[in-house]
């Protein structure tokens, strides 16, 4: 497997570019129409034996996912993604095969997202796969982390807890899980970040936006910090999807504990006035989009607490994903 003929098949792989890209794959840089708006830029990578694990993961999954993680950034931003760089550190034992398998699984994910794949790097690596994706997105107006205030809704995508419960299942059962858990493993193998819906959130009074990638109770902390308000958290309003219900009982897990704790999850946690809400919901309905308010911001103290269903408060510890 020589490095220039495998970028030449990775190249055939994926579709023409674009009027926008003037000089995209198999040249020094990237060279493309600059977007109208305010550029949005991100990275990230998946690491083998860290964010995944070819035991149970199939090299499309791998694909898929390194692309989809990076436009999670991006929507969580309220931007729109543009352009992809993909850069891979290939360990001799893995086979050509395996890596053309794994960029048809970007095609599909760029397609899906409507991401041109506009170049990257191939590296040997002397021990493990790791794939390193930059995304490069626009938006006129972002939306930040620092932007909540006091007396407003708290509310999240989704269903928390379901990349969690597809880990565990796919760890305890390997790929039999996915057909016993197809939800939850579909969540974690090949997420599909809220693109569509983040596009339209600064139009609608989002005032502060972030994923949960590392995990709600993370998240919550980190919005708490950047925008110095306190979050409450009603725990009877967390939603519970009955796959994450059934798989905490059966991996005899706290189903609370998975769904505020669970980390790569790519739902989005939003703050904004409770006269936006049901604007918010119609919208959110009209594109399938599952939005459930969990709580509200208040003034102090400035942390993130959880009434609990006897109606007592305690502090919601960061307990999310960590590399470190």
């Amino acid at each position: 497997m020589g490095e220039f003929e495998l970028i030449e098949k990775l190249k055939k792989i994926l579709p023409s570019p674009s009027k926008r890209v003037f000089v995209g794959i198999g040249d020094d840089t990237l060279i493309a129409k600059p977007p109208k708006n305010r550029l949005l830029w991100t990275v990230d990578c998946l690491v083998e034996n860290v964010h995944f694990d070819f035991a149970y993961t199939s090299s499309q999954e791998v694909g898929w996912k390194a692309l989809a993680v990076n436009v999670s950034d991006i929507a969580a931003m309220g931007g729109k993604p543009l352009y992809a760089l993909i850069s891979l550190a290939i360990p001799r034992r893995i086979t050509e095969k395996k890596i053309l398998e794994l960029y048809q699984g970007i095609k599909e994910c760029a397609k899906w997202a409507k991401v041109e794949v506009v170049g990257g790097n191939i590296s040997r690596s002397p021990k493990d796969f790791f794939i390193d994706v930059t995304v490069i997105g626009e938006t006129s107006k972002p939306i930040l982390r620092r932007g909540a205030k006091p007396g407003e809704c708290v509310a999240i995508t989704g269903f928390p807890g379901l990349s969690a419960c597809g880990f565990y299942a796919l760890k305890k059962w390997g790929r039999k899980a996915t057909k016993r858990f197809p939800i939850s493993t579909q969540h974690h193998l090949k997420p599909q970040p809220r693109l569509e819906f983040a596009e339209k959130l600064a139009s609608y009074g989002v005032s502060s936006l972030i994923d949960i990638s590392d995990g709600l109770s993370s998240e919550l902390n980190h919005l708490s910090q950047e925008s110095k308000v306190g979050i409450e958290i009603e725990e009877k309003l967390l939603p519970l999807d009955l796959e994450v219900k059934r798989l905490a009982q059966d991996l005899k897990r706290d189903s609370l504990a998975l769904r505020i704790n669970g980390g790569e999850e790519y739902e989005l946690l939003m703050t904004f006035p409770f006269s936006r809400f049901s604007d918010l919901s119609m919208i959110a309905l009209e594109q399938g989009v599952p939005l459930t308010m969990i709580g509200h911001t208040v003034s102090s103290p400035k942390k993130v607490q959880l009434r609990t269903r006897q109606g007592k408060l305690k502090p919601m510890i960061a307990k999310g994903w960590t590399h470190f």
